[in-house]
Parts: C-alpha cells; structure tokens; sequence
C-alpha cells in the first residue's frame, strides 16, 4: 500500500496526543476529594419495605383454569405473608382474558394506574406470559412503571423467569422472553388456523351450544324441545309483523330464558336468531375469521380462509321456507308488516291483476309476469298475448271496416293538468297527488295491483287487514304521497324497456261501480320526465326516446283500435269485478309458506304453551 505523504499540519495532531498523554500519567485524586458510590444493584428481596402487588391471569373460564387461578391467588398470599418486610398491597386478577391485548383486560389497566398513583412498589408475576403476550405492549408497560415516577419507580418480578425489570442486568433477558410470549401467542394463532381448516376439510365442522341445540362430542345438533319454542315464536311472530321490539318484550313478559338463562331480552337479541341458519337446520362453518390476534379484529370471511356451508345439517326449528320469507322481511321496506302474500285474480274483467305490496322485496319482473301467465289457460293466455301484440303495433287484427283503423288518437296525457289524478315512477318509488287521494274517498289504506302484460296498474281502496296494503295517510291525518319501492318499481321498468334516467307520469282513470272505486293508469302512455332542459315542454310528451330499444318516438298518439280496446277493458269493469278478491299464490322466490292464517294460528297455539 502506498505511504501516504506526510504534511507539516499532521505535527499539531502529534502534539494534542501527547498532552493527553501526560495529563493521564499525572492525574491524582486529593484529599479533597469524596467518593460517592452508587447504590448496589436493585433487587427483588432486599431488605427495603414494599408494598406488593400481585397480577394473575387466565385465558378461558374452563374448570381447569379457575382452578389455576385460585391456585395462584393462594400460593401468592402466602409468599407475601411469609416476607416480614412485605406488604399486600392487592391481587389484580383477569379471568378468561388473552393477554395479547390489554384493551379488555380491566384490571390490569387498573393496577398501572395504581402504580402511577404510587401505591406500590413491586408486582409480582408468574410469567411474562402472563403479564402480557403483546411484545409492544408488555415492553411499554414496564417502561410505564420504570420511567412515570422515577425517584419511586416500580418494578415487575417475573417468577418463571427470575427477571426482576429494575436490575439492569436483566434487560436482555427480559426483552428476549417478552419476544418468545408474543412468538407463541401468534404460533397458537396459526395452530389454531390450521386445526379449523383441518377439521373443515375433514368434515368435523365446528359447532357449539345455541339457544334450541346442544351439541354433542362428534359435531351434532340435538334440538331441545321448550327452548325450540322461543326461536320458532320469533319466526312465527315477525312473519306476522311484529317488530324485534315487540318480540323482545313479550319474552322477557313471560320470563323466557337465554341460552345464558337471562329472562330480559332486547331487540339484538331477537334480530341475531332470526340471521343464524342453524336455527333451520343448514350449518355455514366459519362464517368470520379474526384477522388480527392481538387486537382480536374480525371480519366476514370473504374467502379468506376455507369455509363450508352445509345443507340440511341437522333437524331445523323452522322450515327454510320461513327462514327465507324472515330474510325478505329484513331486507325490505320497514313499513312492511310481515310476510306479504302474493295472489292474482282469476276471473272477470280484471282477471291476470296480481296484488303487489310496494314494500315487498321478494318478487322480480320475470316472477310477476308468470304468476299473472298462471291465471289463464293456454289458449286464453295466447289470445291475450295476441291482443295484446295488436295494442303495441307487433301484430295486426286482419279485422277490416270503417272503424278509422290506422288512425292515431292522442295520448290520455295531453288531456293531464292539475285536476286529474296522477300516478310518477321513478326507478326508486310512486308518488301519487292528492286527487288521486280525493278520488278514492281518502281513504287510509290502499293496493296496488299490476297486469304486467296488459300493462296497467289499479289503485284500489283497502283496509288494514289487506296483506299488500299500504298506509296512505299519517298520523296526522296527511296525504302520504310518496312510497319507496326499489323493488317493484325496476321491475316497472325492466318490464317496460324503460330508461332508468327518466321518470315517468301517468293519468288516472277513476272507474265507480256502486260503492266500489278504483284508479286505471295505462303503463304505455307515459310523460316522460327528464329532469334536463335540453327538451320542450311540449317535446316532453310526444318525441322522446324512453325506452332503451325503441326507434318509433315520432308518433302524435296512439291507434284508434288499441284506444277502443283500452276504454271497452275500463268500461267493462264491475261493481263484483273491484270486490273480487286474489287466490293465494305461492312466491317461487320462497317456496311453500303456510297463510298468513295459519301462521297466526300456529302462533296463538305455542302462546298457549309457552
């Protein structure tokens, strides 16, 4: 290696060095001069008095672990009384606590706060494990009571592990075994992962006890008569339009014991039984996952660990049938009431009109044109369907004579204004004004019925016994004009080939047969609604594309025979025709549901015995 070049500035450095050197060789301590020593390493059992504290921990409530910690709170009174210069101070205890958070574990958090407030001067513990499995949080804590109040700093005695946190020497020792307790805490997670999807993927799914099951040591569900009573109650009774509220207090009325034996009850309670499938017999293994183990976060398993849904797992409380009519209830308007029954009519001149509730999220467009197909033969169904080809322009009558054929009349809605009772559709609900409650005698309850191929709505007074009708005035005695119906208003509008950027405004056409009233609206006469500027008024009306496949927007009206047939289906209508009532239909949507009667009877009989 070459030498590097010597400069005459490198003689100053020599220089320094050698002063140094002989301030060290000629360094004395006077007489002057006190050594102080420092205090001799801390420990646990000197002779100093302490006030103690002792922490236990377990982390299940099993038989075995209350006996661990009885054991502990006993071999820990004693070790402070058999210490003269040791004085209990309390034994903080956590049962059934993990330790890789101390959000949950109360008294824990207490005693640091304790010891913040100087009421002690050593905690004794058996382990780190036990005094914590989250690395971050346990080397924090004893930081806390090191450093919070110096001159009287409190230190943690680790049993097991004979670390004593105020003794320097013990630092290392300290931290690497609060490494290995934040190591098995989350090894125990993984064994645990591994051990569900073991027994997923073996077919030993999970279970445990649940209000109605016991379940036994191979996986299995047993039902248990008097408690199955209350979980098919709370089927039965929200299917009849009881409110979780209402459930909730009629149990805790009749003293109704949890799983846990509580007799009060309260609206989750009633709300989480009605969403567990095992209560109809169907067992969905590992429904949540936690995805933190320290902080114990957990989330829906989205497929992010294997999971197994299980059909007719065991013997169901309720049908599946009930189980799903009870999901569609939940999901629905909450100004539903129960179960709505789905019925068309079959006969007279209103035959094919289903009875729809607004609020009923289980029917689409397809499930209500073949629930109104069902009300007809084959052939009365063709006949209709070829009828109703003639009124959309599909097909021709081959009927020739001077009826003015061919020619348009205009549309209901050029004849619309502010005294005509009007019925808007938007992709999300109806909205009716206020002559349409005037031409029903304001009445308090209205249906809607809909023939989803001749394209028409009804609007009929009811009462509040109608399983599809609706309250249209408030409490205080207020036209309610406005009914949210997502649902049944896209059906509307897949139906109708409708642009779902528009609206849509239709005429009501009042039909009086003796004390019977009900309100036409024909679904292909629409003003269309476009909420923009860039149409007129009167462009609104007549030559706007709204449908998504319709190229024949440049007509003044409608055909004259199509008109004749339209007032002859309205002027045909009588006073027997409006009173006629549906036939139950089942909803494929749901399956074979008993009547609304018969489950209220059902209901009325379990009362009896619960």
């Amino acid at each position: 290696m070459e030498e590097m070049e010597w400069k005459p500035q490198d003689a100053d450095k020599d220089y320094i060095k050698e002063l140094i050197r002989r301030r060290v060789r000629n360094a004395t301590v006077g007489d002057n001069v006190t050594f102080i020593p420092a205090n001799p390493v801390p420990s646990v059992y000197d002779d100093s008095n302490k006030k103690v504290a002792v922490y236990t921990r377990v982390s299940t409530k099993s038989t075995e672990q209350v006996s661990s910690i009885e054991n502990q709170t006993k071999y820990y009174t004693e070790k402070v009384s058999k210490n003269p210069n040791w004085d209990l101070q309390e034994i903080y205890s956590d049962e059934g606590k993990s330790g890789t958070s101390i959000k949950k574990r109360e008294n824990f958090r207490r005693m640091i706060e304790d010891a913040k407030n100087k009421k002690m001067d050593l905690i004794l513990c058996a382990s780190v494990s036990r005094f914590a499995r989250n690395l971050k949080e346990c080397l924090e804590k004893v930081d806390e009571l090191r450093y919070t109040n110096p001159k009287q700093p409190v230190g943690v005695y680790f049993e097991t592990e004979n670390i004593f946190t105020l003794n320097p020497d013990s630092d290392d020792a300290f931290q690497v075994h609060a490494w290995l307790a934040d190591w098995e805490s989350k090894n125990k997670s993984r064994r645990m992962i591994l051990s569900y999807d073991q027994r997923i993927c073996t077919g030993q799914y999970p279970v445990a006890d649940l209000l109605g099951y016991r379940h036994t040591i191979d996986g299995q569900l047993i039902l248990q008569e008097d408690e199955a009573k209350t979980v098919k109650f709370i089927f039965l009774a929200y299917a009849l339009g009881y409110s979780y509220k209402e459930i909730a207090e009629i149990l805790t009325q009749k003293q109704r014991p949890t799983l846990k034996g509580r007799t009060e009850w309260n609206s989750n309670m009633v709300r989480s039984i009605t969403k567990n499938e095992r209560r109809w017999g169907d067992l969905n293994a590992r429904k949540t996952v936690v995805v933190d183990y320290k902080s114990s976060k957990v989330v829906k398993n989205d497929k992010i660990r294997d999971a197994a849904f299980v059909s007719q797992h065991h013997e169901g409380i309720v049908s599946p049938e009930m189980a799903k009519a009870v999901q569609f209830i939940t999901s629905s308007n909450s100004k539903l009431s129960g179960i709505s029954e789905l019925s068309v009519i079959k006969q007279g001149s209103l035959k094919g009109f289903i009875n729809v509730s607004p609020y009923w999220n289980a029917i689409d467009s397809e499930l209500l044109y073949d629930i109104c197909k069902s009300a007809y033969s084959d052939d009365e169904f063709a006949q209709l369907q070829h009828k109703v080809n003639i009124f959309n322009g599909k097909e021709h009558s081959n009927v020739y004579s001077l009826n003015y054929t061919g020619y348009e009349v205009p549309y209901g809605i050029y004849f619309m204004n502010n005294s005509t009772p009007n019925l808007t559709i938007t992709n999300k609900q109806f909205k009716m004004n206020k002559k349409c409650h005037e031409k029903l005698g304001y009445c308090e309850f209205i249906e809607i019925l809909y023939h989803p191929i001749m394209q028409t709505i009804i609007l009929k007074a009811t009462n509040e016994e109608t399983s599809t009708a609706f309250k249209c005035r408030t409490e205080n005695d207020n036209f309610s004009n406005k009914i949210t119906s997502p649902i049944f208003c896209n059906s509307l509008y897949e139906n109708m080939d409708w642009i779902k950027d528009y609206d849509f405004k239709f005429r009501g056409i009042l039909r009086k047969r003796g004390q019977e009233k009900i309100l036409m609206f024909f679904l292909d006469e629409p003003q269309i609604l476009t909420g923009k500027n860039e149409f007129s008024q009167e462009n609104q009306v007549q030559f706007i594309k709204y449908k998504n496949n319709d190229d024949s927007v440049n007509t003044f009206g409608m055909d004259y025979s199509l008109r004749k047939e339209r007032d002859k289906l309205a002027n045909n209508i009588t006073e027997n025709d409006i009173k006629t009532v549906g036939e139950f239909v089942e909803n494929p949507k749901i399956g074979k549901l008993p009547t609304k009667f018969e489950i209220k009877q059902e209901l009325d009989e379990l009362l009896k015995v619960m």
